[in-house]
């Protein structure tokens, strides 16, 4: 990925964190909370760019999210101060940042789902290769099974399975498929260490599409010297019938880098048959061509908030994977691997990849926030419950600040840990 991309990364995601501030600046102003500072990036200062009404609006050298510092933020006998306030008033300002990405994550989504995009067609997945001796051969997985359900989560995406095994690594899940038109029912293990490529399943999978229509041609590949168009439908490789995309893929996986003959139709009528290499190179696009339909799809603001819910409910999925054991804290990402994933949505959809990672990183920094940890946002609405559970008697001002000074720093070491699994990842080729 160029140095372009990850420029464009890093102020989109120091909007995001400056997002949250503001969240908090608003409430603590709205619930007369005394805001001594509200600085843009971190210390050490750079200047103050302006003071009015006792709060400072600062520049700081680190130019990465920012700050609000509120008056006693653990010292109640300060004038003004965030801890001299009711426990709904703290409720409201600690929990304003957190409101304030969702709110801004509705708002993008919300955006570009009026916007629109060309999106693929089939709403359905199915299997085209199942890996020998692995959990689904043994369960009775068959290529050519649709995937209509997994734990009974239905299926509509390619995403929607890998996410659903990966959460579910090492324990058995259940596989709803439809088989020649009949429901089949099949419990295999979703492998935690699979051999590489394989998944944890042990299976390969498209949408379907049927038949299979050549909608888009890559120049100078296998399917263009061949002289396949788009409008193109494929009827036969190497004499076996190509009925709908699986069988497409699966012929083409048995045959890797091999020639095949490839039978198509032209507008009604058969075409001589084509001598193709099945160049191992074009795998992520089968010979060069593409078969699968787009659609322009454009939505209102009910799409921008389904998909501000479903972002906001992969959160607790992926807490509860940790604590299965399914899913390591090696493979979550810290900045360095936001950064890196963002610079590639980028660069592979442009602005609207962007704008719609923005959104889901949004989701994902206010709730984590809210994480009942210390020194984060969620640690110290922690200590508001607790009061309001004790009757109005509160923690000592001192232990409470010496706990999140704790959590701080355990913080700290958990991001360094994060980030370096996250340079790991990227320096072996991998995505984080």
């Amino acid at each position: 990925m160029s140095w372009p991309f990850w420029l464009v990364a890093i102020p989109v995601l120091a909007v995001l964190m400056l997002i949250h501030e503001v969240g908090h600046f608003l409430a603590a102003r709205w619930m007369k909370v005394r805001v001594e500072e509200f600085g843009i990036g971190f210390p050490p200062r750079m200047l103050t760019l302006a003071e009015r009404n006792g709060v400072k609006y600062t520049l700081n050298w680190l130019l990465v999210g920012g700050f609000v510092r509120m008056a006693g933020e653990e010292d109640p006998w300060v004038e003004g101060s965030l801890a001299g306030k009711k426990p709904w008033q703290r409720f409201i300002v600690l929990s304003a940042g957190a409101a304030m990405n969702l709110a801004l994550a509705f708002l993008l989504f919300t955006g570009l789902a009026i916007y629109g995009r060309d999106e693929i067609a089939s709403r359905t997945v199915g299997i085209y290769w199942v890996e020998p001796g692995s959990p689904a051969e043994r369960a009775g997985v068959r290529p050519g099974d649709l995937v209509r359900a997994v734990n009974d989560r239905q299926i509509t995406s390619y995403e929607g399975i890998r996410l659903e095994t990966t959460f579910h690594r090492g324990y058995t899940v259940t596989l709803t498929l439809e088989r020649d038109g009949q429901p089949v029912v099949v419990r295999a293990l979703a492998r935690k260490d699979p051999p590489p490529g394989e998944g944890p399943l042990g299976v390969r999978i498209a949408y379907y599409e049927a038949p299979v229509v050549v909608q888009y041609v890559l120049p100078q590949s296998p399917a263009a010297q061949a002289g396949l168009r788009p409008g193109d439908v494929v009827i036969s490789i190497d004499g076996q019938p190509v009925r709908n995309s699986l069988d497409f893929l699966a012929l083409l996986e048995g045959r890797m880098g091999l020639f095949v003959r490839l039978q198509a139709r032209r507008e009604g009528r058969p075409l001589l048959p084509m001598t193709i290499y099945n160049d191992p190179a074009y795998e992520g696009l089968p010979l060069g061509l593409d078969y699968l339909r787009l659609v322009r799809q454009r939505h209102g603001p009910l799409e921008g908030l389904r998909k501000t819910v479903g972002a906001a409910l992969l959160v607790p999925e992926t807490l509860a994977a940790l604590f299965r054991g399914s899913v390591q804290v090696s493979e979550l990402s810290g900045p360095v691997g936001i950064l890196y994933v963002t610079g590639r949505a980028t660069q592979e959809a442009g602005l609207y990849g962007l704008f719609h990672l923005a959104a889901l990183i949004s989701v994902n920094l206010g709730l984590v926030n809210l994480f009942p940890l210390p020194a984060l946002d969620g640690g110290r609405l922690a200590f508001v419950f607790l009061e309001w559970i004790r009757g109005g008697k509160r923690i000592p001002p001192e232990k409470e600040g010496l706990v999140h000074m704790i959590g701080f720093f355990l913080l700290l070491g958990l991001i360094l840990v994060v980030t370096y699994f996250d340079i790991a990842r990227i320096v072996n080729g991998g995505v984080p």
